[in-house]
């Protein structure tokens, strides 16, 4: 008993980090925000959708955003939408951090299925290929 409790204590302790890290603030002058919206996505949500996403990672401060990610390393896939793989790829992110004067990015992919929106975020930083942390929200399209 004694040795479980130790393993969960160590296993909490070392990964605490990881499991909260999407709940923390980030920081509006090292990170870029990069917006995905597929086809589907009515146009009149972008201003409401980047609101959020500042409300809900930038203390209700606009981040910057990534409109090169989007422009640049762009590609269609399946089912008419549109994903960017300007950050996927580490020396694409370096270059793009360079530019633009930041250390992370917070990619948002936008879906929408009747009044649901299906929010991708991944966390990507400049010393690790893969996201620090990825999170699939669901929020309901606003009142008019």
């Amino acid at each position: 008993m004694k040795k479980a409790v130790i393993m969960t204590v160590l296993f909490i302790a070392a990964f605490s980090p990881y499991i909260s890290a999407e709940e923390e603030t980030l920081n509006i002058q090292t990170t870029a925000v990069r917006y995905v919206f597929t086809q589907s996505v009515e146009r009149l949500l972008h201003p409401w959708l980047q609101q959020e996403v500042s409300n809900t990672w930038f203390e209700n401060e606009i981040p910057k955003s990534c409109h090169i990610c989007d422009n640049v390393y762009r590609y269609p896939t399946d089912n008419g939408s549109v994903v960017t793989r300007g950050v996927q790829n580490m020396i694409n992110r370096k270059r793009l951090a360079t530019i633009l004067e930041v250390e992370g990015f917070l990619t948002v992919i936008v879906r929408q299925s009747g009044d649901v929106l299906s929010i991708e975020a991944s966390l990507h930083n400049l010393k690790q290929d893969e996201p620090l942390w990825a999170k699939i929200f669901e929020w309901s399209k606003p009142w008019w």
